[in-house]
């Protein structure tokens, strides 16, 4: 039986947080529904499981409110102590806004400044906790993977090219790409393998 995910848990506690609610003022569930949802957007379903379990039971939560407003008065929350709970709710790295711009950074700050953008890029995929460890470990060294494999082949390829030598007991074939070619077609694949990459890593953030 698969893990839920954390889109799963969130609307499954919401659910039940509104159905215990259903008997308050609107603006009171209102304002706690929007405050709990905000408290779990953007976490993973280990940390959002790990919430929930602090938050309580919604029937709890629901006891309590009704407690607070007992001549059925809304619960209201100053505008700047709001904001400033939302604006400290998360570090920086720990945003869509910060993925979104790493996973770009990672796709195309190569083109803008060869190599150093490509690699300010993965440093910060690495520093983002929206993504799982193995998808940074897959999109950091996938392309170095590649490259080896086509180094390889390269360096094979150049050997053979250079010695002149026959292969099998036949000339060398010259439409075998040579050393240079594959050289050629490594740095073109990396070029289109890492925007791919990096749009995978977007795709991957769509539920986050």
């Amino acid at each position: 039986m698969t893990e839920p995910t954390a889109e799963e848990l969130r609307r499954d506690f919401l659910g039940h947080l509104d159905a215990a609610m259903a008997d308050l003022p609107h603006g009171v569930a209102t304002e706690i529904h929007d405050g709990i949802e905000e408290e779990l957007d953007g976490l993973d379903a280990g940390a959002t499981a790990a919430r929930i379990a602090k938050l309580g039971d919604p029937h709890t939560i629901a006891r309590e409110a009704r407690a607070e407003v007992p001549d059925g008065g809304p619960i209201l929350v100053a505008p700047s102590e709001r904001a400033d709970r939302s604006k400290d709710k998360l570090p920086v790295v720990d945003t869509r806004g910060y993925a979104i711009t790493s996973a770009l950074v990672f796709a195309f700050g190569g083109f803008v400044v060869p190599v150093v953008g490509w690699f300010v890029g993965a440093v910060m995929v690495s520093s983002s906790a929206l993504w799982r460890r193995w998808e940074k470990a897959v999109a950091i060294t996938l392309p170095f993977a590649v490259a080896a494999l086509i180094g390889v082949a390269t360096w094979i390829g150049s050997l053979v090219a250079s010695s002149g030598a026959p292969v099998g007991g036949q000339e060398h074939n010259p439409l075998i790409p040579s050393g240079l070619g594959l050289w050629h077609s490594s740095i073109l694949l990396a070029m289109i393998l890492i925007p791919v990459i990096g749009g995978w890593l977007l795709w991957r953030l769509r539920r986050r």
